[in-house]
């Protein structure tokens, strides 16, 4: 991860960009995005480990650019323990590194798919096509905020976009880098899909139940921001707990967040969430059934059930 700013000839190794990255980088992560690539290419038929490494990375530079873009939006303090980008260098410049992270990484990992084949182009435009789309579902979120009457179908979707395609194209580009069959990627996109589904309804719970130490950020911190999660969402069909969700906005006082938040943590809403949690970690196991003859289900199942269950 650090070669593709190391590698940068146009980037003075005093530059704020290039210090920036690096200690984005060693600030440390789950990594789960470049673990998924590396599991789909074990789904494959012959792995060049140059291609799958640089797919890898490009996942998580995707990623770590979209955090950036994310504690912007929210007005985060800290990220992984440590002061958030923005607050050490200021929104602007912020934005400008992430943009940069987003580019140097797609430049850099054009090396890995230097063959003129029809599957090498698809796959280079395939992960190219990420970039957009987590920034259509940055912007889909922002349109949304404190919109208290988005309806289900909506959130999956902005839910998708954000977070469980990454994880799906995780999946299927590890597995192409491999060259996998056709049918195999296609599957292991589907049982990314679920389970990206179900990892970010398990966040959105856990930003309910969990102590703001354990979240590292105040509990209900997307509420605060009004971003309107799962939990959210099912706590509106109460209708005395929807009428004091639907009182809050932007200037409201940090007590009135505090009340509902507890009131949304103690309420039924959290259970119903997790049954749907729990219905996108069912189809993503029958799923993966079908791929039983490959050694690396088991990695995966592992994978499926740590994260959609997780405390943290």
């Amino acid at each position: 991860m650090a070669d593709v700013i190391l590698s940068d000839p146009d980037l003075p190794s005093s530059s704020i960009i290039r210090d920036s990255v690096l200690r984005l980088i060693a600030s440390g992560g789950k990594r789960l995005r470049p673990m998924l690539v590396i599991i789909g290419g074990r789904f494959g038929r012959k792995t060049k480990e140059s291609k799958l490494l640089r797919t890898a990375v490009l996942m998580e530079y995707l990623h770590m650019a979209s955090l950036v873009h994310d504690d912007i939006i929210d007005g985060a303090r800290m990220r992984r323990g440590e002061i958030a980008l923005h607050r050490r260098t200021g929104v602007y410049t912020a934005a400008l590194i992430a943009d940069y992270m987003i580019a140097r990484a797609l430049e850099w990992t054009q090396t890995a798919y230097d063959e003129d084949s029809e599957d090498e182009q698809r796959l280079s435009h395939e992960l190219a096509a990420l970039a957009s789309q987590l920034c259509l579902g940055e912007y889909r979120q922002m349109r949304c905020a404190f919109d208290f009457d988005i309806t289900l179908r909506l959130y999956v979707a902005k839910t998708r976009q954000k977070t469980a395609m990454l994880m799906a194209s995780c999946l299927k580009a590890g597995a192409e880098a491999a060259q996998a069959d056709e049918r195999t990627a296609e599957l292991l996109y589907r049982i990314g899909d679920a389970l990206g589904m179900a990892f970010q309804i398990q966040d959105d719970i856990l930003d309910f139940v969990q102590s703001d130490e354990a979240l590292g950020k105040p509990a209900g911190a997307d509420l605060r921001n009004g971003n309107i999660t799962l939990p959210v969402l099912l706590a509106l069909q109460d209708p005395e707990l929807g009428d004091a969700i639907r009182r809050l906005h932007p200037q409201s006082l940090q007590k009135e967040f505090d009340e509902v938040i507890s009131a949304i943590a103690a309420s039924p809403a959290i259970e119903k969430a997790m049954r749907i949690r729990d219905r996108y970690t069912e189809y993503a196991e029958r799923l993966l059934r079908k791929l039983h003859h490959f050694p690396a289900h088991e990695d995966l199942t592992v994978m499926l059930h740590a994260l959609s269950n997780r405390s943290a």
